[in-house]
């Protein structure tokens, strides 16, 4: 994708330029619907692109507590998500447990986060800009923009951001859904086969199955896939689950 790179100002037509990349981002999107990772490549060299002081872009999700992961990078990303890693805090990691946007204007003198301000400018990164993937009360991510440049972005910046940001969640939700999906079908089947074995065993109707291995369940504290798991895994069962043999 050919997104023209937009400089800060607001003549006419850099205006209509801004408008003209987010119509081929949007057609560009449609046509990868099947493939979150390319999606979300495109919005990251679009921010990269696109807003005023961006010299790179990432699309960062959580990836445990106080870590990171990068699902796309668009440019020569410095090392500051490792950075945050190491030290667990800083304004990527910020930037997924709150709705508003996260700029840091110049590392050098940032003092929000002490183990990550006094080290970052090292990796090359002096301004940083990250907003929230959010849809309502759930945090995706964070569109998480470098620059080399201390004070690299100001309001157009954040607000460009922002209208690019919400492409991105609209991939990261898909993705989750999806992937949410895939899960249940998944302990759908387990539950299915341990169904099918107990059935066997014991000359059980399909729902005299369920409900033996529902009380099971119940009487363990144990959750219903993780019982029917462990007795595709081993045969067994629970001793206060097991069904007398007459």
């Amino acid at each position: 994708m050919n997104i023209p790179r937009r400089t800060a100002g607001g003549s006419g037509s850099a205006a209509a330029g801004f408008a003209w990349s987010l119509a081929e981002l949007a057609l560009s999107l449609q046509s990868q619907t099947a493939n979150d990772a390319n999606g979300l490549a495109i919005i990251t060299e679009a921010a990269a692109r696109i807003i005023p002081g961006a010299d790179c872009a990432a699309v960062v999700v959580p990836a445990g507590p106080g870590k990171l992961e990068a699902r796309a990078v668009h440019g020569d990303l410095p090392a500051v998500l490792g950075l945050e890693n190491e030290v667990g805090q800083g304004p990527c990691l910020d930037a997924l447990t709150r709705t508003g946007q996260v700029r840091v204007t110049n590392v050098e003198t940032e003092r929000r986060w002490p183990l990550f301000g006094g080290r970052a400018a090292a990796t090359g990164a002096l301004s940083m800009l990250c907003t929230p993937l959010s849809a309502g009360a759930v945090v995706y991510g964070s569109l998480s923009l470098v620059s080399r440049t201390a004070g690299a972005f100001n309001e157009d910046s954040a607000g460009l951001a922002d209208v690019l940001a919400a492409h991105a969640v609209i991939a990261l939700a898909g993705a989750r859904q999806r992937s949410q999906l895939s899960a249940a079908l998944a302990r759908r089947d387990v539950i299915g086969q341990a169904k099918g074995i107990l059935m066997e065993r014991y000359r059980l109707t399909p729902d005299e199955a369920f409900a033996m291995l529902s009380q099971i369940s119940q009487d363990t504290n144990t959750k219903l896939h993780d019982v029917a798991d462990r007795l595709i895994r081993t045969g067994g069962l629970p001793e206060s689950g097991r069904r007398p043999l007459s």
